[in-house]
């Protein structure tokens, strides 16, 4: 596994070494720390870099107690605490979960209504019955497009070497 210096994080995650250091703080993400005990280097793996981009991305629209919630939500339900695995979609209703089925439609769960009342209300989708007939030649609308920006991590090294 690969890990990544505190500098390097602030960088790829998109984020400031304050945020860092709350997130590590409140428990949400907890680096590593190798070295001497006296000064260990603070490091993070690939998966803590996505889960940061993740929380984020929800922050510019969320309290971090809202966020909280969300993954308090998924853990005690047996999803996993993580968010950077999860399709959320944010409206002007609240968050909801597109959460994938393996032979069925997607669910849709609420997570957070706009009055924060509600966790993990099922919602009804409306399809269209001849989509759900043939096979679609493409995902359903209310699913996220491909074409994301990847980060190309071999780059991304031989620029920090050099």
């Amino acid at each position: 596994m690969d890990w990544f210096p505190r500098r390097h994080v602030v960088v790829l995650a998109r984020s400031s070494p304050g945020r860092l250091s709350y997130l590590e703080k409140t428990g949400i993400v907890v680096p590593r720390r190798i070295g001497l005990p006296a000064k260990p280097e603070v490091v993070y793996s690939w998966e803590q870099i996505l889960e940061i981009r993740a929380i984020s991305r929800l922050r510019q629209h969320l309290s971090f107690q809202t966020i909280r919630r969300i993954m308090d939500y998924f853990e005690e339900h047996g999803f996993g605490r993580s968010l950077r695995d999860k399709q959320l979609l944010i409206s002007q209703d609240g968050v909801s979960w597109i959460r994938p089925m393996p032979s069925a439609p997607p669910q849709i769960i609420q997570l957070i209504s706009k009055d924060s009342t509600l966790m993990g209300q099922y919602l009804l989708t409306l399809l269209d019955p001849a989509e759900t007939l043939e096979q679609p030649s493409s995902p359903p609308s209310f699913l996220p497009r491909p074409g994301r920006k990847v980060v190309d991590l071999e780059a991304f090294r031989q620029r920090v070497r050099s």
